[in-house]
């Protein structure tokens, strides 16, 4: 099958897709440069947020209409898909990414480019210069046509006058709901690690989450509660099991893997989330009301000189289930 790059969408959530023989991929360069939706095999893997989109991914409402983006986590038009970030997260002063939302990295608009022909296809989704960070953004996917995996390459540019440092954060939101709106418990999400794990609690939120061992990695229940866990001692890759197997993961270069981590070191995080009854206070308003993770690769804390770059690759693996 000849790989095919299009325009889709409309004019206020304008979208581009690109169609192989195994994968069809829809990005939202207007929304953060997002990749908005990854089908395999018909399936869709990534959630999106269904009070802003249909299935479709057409708007329910005119996007001039969503959430302002202009407080707190209460006021973020949180769109779905996976996207990239600054770490680490925090408000207390410069060094840390105020968000979300975030009218630049999260949600701004980014530019769209693209190469393609029959074989393999390029997509590179490019930022504004964010001044609270310093950073512009490049996301460069590249797809080639017989596979159902595929690379993502991040590149961080310091633009700003002063020195900054930054760790390239890919954040994947799966959707884990199944067909009746219950989460899909026979799903799980498993942190692979050479060794011993060591897991961190970065915030449990409601509900418990006991996760297990199976071997040296990781093994988080879904549907359980709401909380972030982080892994100093992953290997460098994080993976949705389904009852059949693999379904989506996210592996970091080997070279990646050597550095100082924020968050306790984490190398990768996962945020686990079903609906609450009511909003979260602690989270500045969030009301968590879907299922869906996070899956989450982080690399290293890098020191960027004015002009400076720093890139991190991250492969895709998917399967049909």
């Amino acid at each position: 099958m000849t790989v095919v790059v299009e325009r889709t969408g409309r004019p206020d959530l304008p979208l581009l897709r690109v169609t192989t023989g195994e994968l069809v991929l829809v990005f939202a360069p207007t929304r953060g440069g997002r990749l908005l939706s990854l089908v395999v095999d018909g399936r869709e893997l990534l959630w999106q947020n269904p009070v802003l989109v249909g299935a479709d991914l057409v708007p329910l409402v005119p996007v001039a209409d969503w959430p302002a983006n202009d407080g707190g986590m209460d006021s973020w038009a949180n769109l779905g898909g996976s996207k990239t970030w600054p770490a680490p997260q925090g408000w207390s002063g410069p060094d840390e990414w105020a968000g979300p939302p975030d009218p630049v990295l999260d949600s701004g608009p980014w530019t769209a480019e693209w190469e393609a022909d029959d074989a393999e296809a390029t997509v590179t989704l490019t930022s504004g210069d964010d001044p609270r960070t310093g950073l512009r953004v490049v996301r460069e996917f590249r797809l080639l046509d017989g596979t159902s995996s595929f690379t993502q390459r991040v590149t961080f540019t310091n633009t700003s006058a002063t020195t900054r440092r930054w760790s390239i954060w890919e954040v994947c939101q799966v959707d884990t709901g199944g067909p009746d709106g219950r989460d899909a418990s026979d799903s799980v999400v498993v942190v692979p690690h050479a060794a011993s794990a060591v897991e961190l609690d970065l915030g449990t939120y409601e509900g418990e989450l006991h996760s297990e061992r199976r071997g040296h990695d990781v093994v988080l229940p879904l549907g359980t509660g709401v909380a972030k866990r982080g892994y100093p001692s992953a290997s460098g890759s994080v993976e949705l099991h389904g009852p059949d197997g693999l379904e989506i993961g996210l592996a970091t270069s080997p070279e990646a893997r050597t550095g100082t981590w924020p968050d306790g070191g984490s190398k990768v995080e996962v945020w686990l989330q079903r609906p609450t009854a009511a909003p979260i206070e602690s989270l500045e308003g969030l009301h968590p009301s879907a299922h869906l993770v996070e899956l989450e690769v982080l690399g290293p804390l890098t020191t960027l000189a004015p002009g400076a770059t720093s890139t991190l690759d991250v492969e895709w693996i998917t399967a049909r289930p």
